[in-house]
């Protein structure tokens, strides 16, 4: 009984190390990690869990602490402009004016069925069509059509449209959230009367999700449940 608490001790620890630790790094999803990064949290998982092995807890934290610390340092040292070709990949031309370059394509490990794939998630068929295709460092394809296969916009047509900012939730969950409120200048009371319009009035049990837009409507979505 003594072992399994201990283990349980530990297991939590790790959690928490691991937590933390990760935390500290930048906010960015797997796919979205530079290789430093990348090979920094796997350490960094390794480091930690060796508690569950060792029964050393100090000698995970301090790994831990040292590995959090070098991997912010070197994300910091990659704003460097001198550093930064050094730290990470430089992106990577694949096609120019609509033709692929086979000597990046074999560089970065690319055939040309992956290539297609890639283009395709992006919405063009064609490398015809494309303008620029680059390899970003962080393994993400950025796609620039040419000016005749880009999606028409309203600008092409001399349309004027209205600005569109982002919308601000005022109630979450049946709860109302106070500092939005606050940050639109707004009142409980104006809430409960444009509530009352749509026929509301028991919020806490009637929404689910209400939110203004840009242009002061207040958009409801409401429990269905």
């Amino acid at each position: 009984m003594t072992d399994f608490l201990s283990y349980l001790i530990r297991v939590i620890l790790v959690y928490f190390f691991t937590y933390f630790g990760t935390r500290m790094l930048s906010k960015k999803a797997i796919a979205q990690m530079t290789a430093y990064e990348m090979a920094g949290v796997i350490v960094l998982t390794t480091v930690a869990a060796e508690p569950l092995v060792t029964k050393i807890t100090t000698k995970a934290l301090f790994g831990t602490g040292v590995l959090t610390f070098l991997i912010i340092l070197t994300s910091k040292l990659t704003l460097i402009d001198r550093l930064t070709p050094i730290l990470e990949h430089k992106p990577t031309v694949l096609v120019k004016d609509g033709q692929l370059d086979m000597y990046a394509l074999k560089n970065m490990d690319l055939s040309l069925n992956q290539m297609k794939g890639l283009l395709r998630q992006k919405g063009y068929d064609k490398v015809s069509d494309v303008e620029y295709a680059i390899l970003e460092p962080q393994g993400q394809l950025s796609v620039i059509a040419k000016s005749q296969k880009r999606p028409l916009q309203p600008s092409d047509l001399n349309i004027s449209t209205q600005y569109e900012g982002l919308t601000v939730p005022l109630i979450i969950d049946g709860a109302i959230i106070e500092r939005n409120l606050q940050h639109v200048k707004l009142t409980k009371e104006w809430l409960m009367g444009e509530l009352n319009k749509q026929g509301i009035i028991n919020y806490e049990n009637e929404v689910n999700l209400a939110e203004l837009d840009t242009l002061g409507n207040l958009l409801i979505s409401k429990n269905t449940g």
